[in-house]
């Protein structure tokens, strides 16, 4: 239902700090489910709050471009609370309809298992990882899980081998999603694996990618995972917000000119995948 832009009018009042924003997220949700209700079963109300926190209260990469803990902190609540008073509000629309988020979470490894990395990776997984899905619990039939991310913790964060990276520079580590999704049993939900995907303009990489990350949610699986879906992130080359259209998610290549599109060989390989439910081609 949102992820990220503003109206105007909305930005003007002070956008996520605006002291009525809940109120106008109710009214959104109210309005956008009421509509589209017999046309969609499943319902994510933000996408990745953290990341949309983060970016635009505490880096200032993003609109408003801001650098405030203070403002950070809040913002995260807030999203949090217009979450949960979406849900509510979805519910009473047709309590047979399924809600969640999409929530962004990393693997951080605490390397050699020793004690400070240990206590890091405490304190960052219950923060980054924990703390909004604890915030709205009750109000979740599924979860939504979107992992690209992988932090190795080794007396400091961000100590990766990056043996494999994307375009974007992002360690590749199928084994991050096992963990993560390991992470979330204790919450006892379905959950959609939304995001998972490499920037890869060459298709170098992307077959091997999808094998063994399908490999690593296999394995979560096995061991009591209740994980219903896996969802590549894109199906097109995408604006990545920052970054524009170089970086390349999609399993079709889109000429950004043109609109032209050549479907890519990882595509193919995909589908064969999607279509024997098997890993074994």
């Amino acid at each position: 239902m949102w992820h990220w832009p503003l109206p105007l009018w909305l930005r003007e009042k002070g956008g996520w700090e605006a002291k009525d924003i809940e109120r106008y997220f109710e009214r959104y949700a109210e309005k956008t489910v009421s509509y589209l209700k017999d046309h969609a079963k499943f319902w994510i109300t933000i996408n990745e709050p953290e990341i949309y926190a983060g970016h635009s209260y505490l880096k200032g990469a993003w609109p408003p471009q801001k650098k405030s803990l203070l403002s950070y902190i809040k913002v995260t609540n807030r999203l949090a609370k217009a979450h949960n008073i979406a849900y509510d509000i979805i519910k009473k629309i047709d309590k047979n309809l399924q809600v969640g988020v999409a929530k962004h979470n990393i693997y951080f490894e605490a390397y050699g298992n020793k004690i400070i990395n240990r206590i890091l990776k405490y304190f960052a997984d219950q923060w980054w990882n924990f703390y909004f899905l604890n915030k709205i619990k009750s109000c979740q039939d599924f979860i939504g899980l979107n992992h690209y991310l992988h932090n190795r913790i080794n007396f400091g964060f961000n100590k990766n081998e990056n043996k494999k990276v994307s375009d974007m520079g992002w360690e590749l580590y199928p084994e991050s999603i096992y963990h993560v999704l390991v992470d979330l049993k204790k919450y006892k939900k379905p959950i959609y694996i939304t995001e998972n995907g490499l920037a890869d303009a060459r298709d170098e990489n992307r077959e091997w990618f999808i094998k063994e990350y399908l490999k690593q949610v296999h394995l979560a699986i096995e061991v009591g995972v209740d994980v219903k879906g896996y969802m590549y992130w894109s199906l097109l080359d995408n604006f990545e917000w920052d970054k524009g259209f170089w970086p390349r998610f999609g399993l079709v290549e889109v000429d950004c000119k043109t609109l032209e599109r050549k479907i890519r060989p990882s595509a193919l390989k995909y589908a064969k995948i999607c279509r024997s439910n098997t890993l074994e081609i």
